[in-house]
């Protein structure tokens, strides 16, 4: 049994190597900044997240054992915060500002510092703005998938 556990550790190891790899890839073809604004939410996130947080924001994706406390239901958000999604919460967690407990260290993927240098040949502000728009695209997918 102990042997069938380390096998499933191993093949999360490179499940989210994977992720980390095609991240690096994410970053040698620049974006426009017209792909950015109708980049869809949901591709971000099944591309991004899933691995991590399930194809249905449920905290069942195949990495979720490998974590130190259980994903979150993302899909229950807003029945957590009295019916109302808690879209600055989301967005400072997805940027990276705000720690996130079930990751045991603020190592969640920082998609803000991520998403910003996507486009390292642009200046700062150009940057800054390119990762909020798709920190903000990333947020509206996750409005929509709440539970009733």
């Amino acid at each position: 049994m102990k042997a069938f556990s380390v096998l499933i550790a191993i093949v999360i190891v490179i499940i989210v190597a994977g992720t980390s790899l095609a991240q690096v890839e994410v970053k040698q073809v620049p974006l426009t900044w017209q792909q950015a604004a109708i980049t869809d939410g949901e591709g971000l996130y099944l591309e991004l997240c899933a691995v991590c947080h399930g194809t249905g924001g449920k905290g069942d994706g195949p990495a979720a054992p490998a974590l130190k406390k259980a994903m979150p239901d993302l899909t229950a958000l807003a029945a957590a915060n009295e019916g109302e999604f808690p879209r600055q919460d989301v967005e400072q967690a997805i940027a990276g500002k705000s720690r996130v407990s079930a990751h045991g260290t603020v190592d969640m993927p920082i998609w803000g510092w991520a998403f910003e240098n996507v486009r390292p040949d642009r200046r700062v502000a150009q940057r800054k703005a390119f990762a909020r728009q798709r920190i903000y695209n990333l947020t509206e997918y996750l409005a929509t998938i709440q539970a009733e």
